[in-house]
Formats: structure tokens, sequence, C-alpha cells
């Protein structure tokens, strides 16, 4: 029997230091910490510094929370400082934001902190040097008190806005990319939540019906829930209209003209490029990936980083530049070779444009019988030259980009073609059949060395790599209009625009003998992921 009251005083004695340690927790100071063995309400009611404050809280009804059996943590202010913080009488959610359950004690308040107020939004523990802040208010003193906490902070909050509430509120000013999230927003009946409260005549169930709002961004970024974190990049209509009028330019110089989808892409890119995951503060790196693996390149775009917006859910940049990536609003860049028929009268020689070394005779259109599609392309037409088999002299015909249009008189012309500078893939394709192997220079330097020009996988004129019917499985067209066989990376040097040229050479080591001739279809550039 002894030693069962020795095991029970044992167990008490256990259960006792429990309890103490368990009562250290909440109601043992910390450092910096007043301890009161008094409620929230008698707290209230014996410090009149505070009777500003806690009068709004019973013209708002929080006073009743005081009385629940739970913990809370409150965060005070002056009269001196409630006085200058130009809340009014209504302003509920604004005392909402200064409570919240559990308690919170100084030991637990660490710098990046979130914590949810009795408004559903967060605000943010930083620190500075020793002192700590609830946003930007430092916190002054403290009380551990029987049913809570209360902290004195230097400034009444102003309650964080959600980044979704921040983008639906913005202004004409914004209206450009505002709508373009916006517009897909649906309500969706949430059944779950919603309470039945009858049957009408036809036997279905009618519900006190609750809603929610459903956007397709949120499957990837959920910038309106509270329980993670983003960041945003904001482009005003001013931002977005200088970026589209820079594309433009650039358009017209290459002889284009913006297209409708082109401005739609310009957009989705935007729209994908300003959302990341997390709260961003570091901009050292040269490219920054955002949630839906868009590249923002820190040295081309521009942001506001001295001035970020503090939300509820995130930080926010406004944009001051934006350029859409090159590998983005380029999907290729592709001619013919046989354009030199059209060469406009400016280059009345076709040594102007076009270089062609140890040929015999003249050059040849030649138009195959093949026929990718009668509608747009009849007939596959190559730039033929024919060598001396007996010759070892260079063999080759070197070319710029040309791009046909039509003159005054409605004839067919050709001119030098200006691309955007950048890194591209370079693709080509011949009249493969029996045709000679091949060294390929870009600017004077050597790409590709001794092609097998005879596979006709993939150097067969355009009928492989992006093709129609790739782009369109369903179409059942032919199979043309690709980029053809890849020759390797290539680099358009220069400020803005610039041209280059292309060579095909015969391989004189490779040389199957008998036929020595160059049969040029196409060439097209693909920019790559270095193309910004």
């Amino acid at each position: 029997m002894k030693k069962t009251y020795i095991f029970l005083a044992l167990v008490a004695f256990a259960l006792s230091s429990c309890n103490d340690k368990w009562a250290d927790h909440f109601f043992g100071a910390s450092k910096g910490e007043e301890q009161l063995n008094i409620t929230t309400t008698e707290f209230f009611n014996t410090h009149t510094e505070y009777s500003a404050f806690y009068s709004m809280m019973k013209k708002t009804g929080l006073d009743k929370e005081l009385a629940k059996n739970q913990q809370l943590t409150i965060w005070v202010v002056t009269n001196d400082s409630m006085a200058k913080s130009g809340i009014t009488d209504n302003d509920t959610l604004r005392m909402q934001y200064h409570m919240n359950y559990l308690p919170f004690v100084m030991s637990d308040l660490k710098s990046g902190l979130r914590i949810l107020s009795l408004n559903g939004i967060y605000f943010q523990i930083g620190a500075s040097g020793n002192d700590l802040y609830a946003n930007s208010s430092k916190i002054t003193k403290s009380y551990r008190l029987t049913n809570g906490v209360v902290h004195e902070i230097s400034a009444l909050m102003k309650s964080k806005v959600n980044m979704y509430d921040y983008l639906r509120g913005l202004g004409n000013d914004y209206s450009i990319i505002r709508d373009s999230i916006f517009k897909y927003n649906t309500q969706v009946f949430d059944k779950v939540n919603s309470i039945p409260i009858g049957v009408d005549k036809t036997g279905n169930t009618v519900y006190d019906s609750i809603f929610y709002v459903s956007n397709p961004l949120f499957a990837t970024v959920p910038f309106n829930s509270e329980f993670s974190q983003f960041t945003a990049f904001l482009p005003s209509n001013a931002v977005i209209d200088s970026c589209l009028s820079s594309l433009n330019a650039q358009y017209l110089k290459m002889g284009k003209v913006i297209a409708k989808s082109d401005t739609i892409l310009a957009i989705n890119w935007i729209k994908q490029a300003m959302f990341y995951n997390g709260t961003l503060t570091d901009f050292s790196a040269t490219d920054i990936k955002s949630a839906f693996s868009m590249v923002w390149r820190t040295t081309v775009q521009q942001l506001d980083t001295q001035n970020p917006v503090a939300l509820s859910n995130g930080l926010l940049y406004n944009v001051t530049k934006i350029k859409i990536p090159n590998n983005v609003i380029i999907t290729r860049i592709k001619s013919l070779v046989q354009y030199w028929q059209y060469q406009d009268a400016v280059y009345p020689d076709p040594a102007d444009l076009y270089t062609f070394k140890g040929m015999v005779g003249t050059p040849s259109v030649f138009v195959d019988s093949a026929t990718p599609d009668p509608a747009v392309l009849p007939n596959y037409i190559t730039l033929n030259i024919t060598g001396d088999p007996t010759s070892t002299s260079e063999f080759s015909m070197e070319f710029p980009p040309l791009e046909t249009y039509k003159d005054a008189n409605g004839a067919t012309k050709a001119q030098v073609m200006q691309v955007p500078t950048g890194e591209y893939y370079l693709y080509m394709g011949f009249h493969s059949s029996g045709h000679p192997y091949v060294d390929i220079y870009f600017n004077e330097v050597l790409i590709a060395s001794a092609l097998n020009i005879s596979l006709s996988t993939p150097w067969n004129f355009d009928r492989v790599t992006e093709t129609s019917l790739d782009l369109n499985p369903v179409s059942g067209i032919a199979k043309w209009d690709g980029l053809g066989g890849l020759v390797g990376v290539v680099n358009v040097t220069g400020d803005g625009l610039a041209s280059f040229k292309i060579k095909v050479k015969f391989n004189m080591l490779l040389a199957a003998g008998g036929s020595k001739s160059l049969r040029v279809y196409h060439w097209a550039l693909k920019p790559t992921a270095n193309n910004y």
C-alpha cells in the first residue's frame, strides 16, 4: 500500500509540474513584459491611458470578445495615438485588425511572423535593431494577463489589403491589366457551405446560397488567399502602351504590322510574368522565374523596387518599363532563298546581294513537282547553282535574308530583311535528293560542317520540325511549312535590328563525285531562350 501511495504522489507531483510549466508559458512574464493577475476586461478598466481604444472596442462590439472563455492578444494604442489615427466610430474591420486569438507573448514574436487578425487579414512582425514592430508600429510595452496578452504599439495599424482586392480596386490608369485578369472571374455555387432552407414546387432543394469567386489564375497563383504569400509586378496602362508602341515600331522596321493576335500574346505574357510565389526583395539575379515559368530579366525589365506596396498576402512593385521578350513574340522568321529572282531595282546586279563562287553558268530557279499546298504554295522552288566537278576551288553561294512585297504596279519585289538582334536556332531546307555534303557559315562564322544533306529527314525542303501538320494534327493537310533541319545556334549582332548573311559551301573532302550542285530552298530562325 505504501508503494501505491508513493506512486500516486509521484504522479501528482509530475502533473503539478506539467501544469506549472503550462502556466509558466501562458502566465509567466517574458523579458520586456509586465505580468498582471487580472483579466483583459479588468486591464482596460484600470488602465485609462487606453480608454479611447477601449471605448472604440465597445462601439464596435468587440469588448464582448473579452468576456469569452478564450485567450486573446490585443494590440492597443494610447489615447494620444488614438486621437491621431483618424479612425471612425463604425470602423469595425480596423479594430478587428488589432485583435487575434491565441496569446502571442514577447518570446513568440519573431521577425517575419504573420499573425491572423479577427478581420481575416494578416499583419506581420518585423524587427529593427532591438525593437519589434507590428507592421510599421513599434511595440513599446507588453502585459501578460490571465486570459491573454496586451501589446502597446506606437500607432494604430492600417489593415493591409489582400492582393486580389488591391488589383480588383485599381483605377482606370491600370484598366488594361486589371480587366485582362478579372474578366475571367466566375461566381461558383458553394453547395457544401450553403444551407438548405426548403424545397421548391419541382422538388429541388432551395438554399441560403453562398458563392465564391473562381479565376483560372487561381490554379497557379491563388492571390486571393491569405494562406500564401505572393509578389506582383504591376504595369500601368502607360507602361503597357509604351511597350506595345515599341513592339509596333520594331514590326514596322521588319516590314510588318502588329496584329491583334500579337497584342493578345503580349498581354497574356505580361499577365503570366507579373505573379511570383513568395515575397521578393532581392533582385540581384539576372533572371527571375514567375509562378507561370515566365522569365523576368532584371537587366531588361524595370521596377520601382524602392517603393513596394505591402499587402496582407504579399508585396507589389510598380513596373516602370516592360519589354516583350523576342522568344515570346517571335515564333519564327523564315524566308525562301529563291526570292533572289525578285530583287528590287536598287540591286541590279545579283552579286550585290548574292555571292556565287566556283559557279558554272548562271543561277537557276527550279520548280519542283512536289505540291506543298496548292492554295498557298503550288510547288517547292529552289535556287540552284552548278559547279565544275574537276575544280578544287571554293564552290558556294552566300546570301542575305530577303522578304517580298508588292510594288505600286502590283509586281513582286524583294528587299533585304532585318531581324531583332540576339541568339537564334538556324534551320535550313534543300532539295535533298542526291545533294552533296555542305558546310554552313553565318556571317562568315562556321556553324556546321560536313552536313549530309542527301538525307531527306531532316533536310528535304521544310517537311520536318513544327510543320503545318505538327501544329494542327487533325487538319489532314500535308506536312510542310516547317522549320527544316537544325544547323546550329547563331547570333545576329548589333543594336535593335540587323541583317546577316548565310553561306552554303560545297564540302570538298566528302564530295560524292559526279554531281556538284547546290539546291537551297529556305532558311529559318527561331529565338533561343537567351534571345530576350
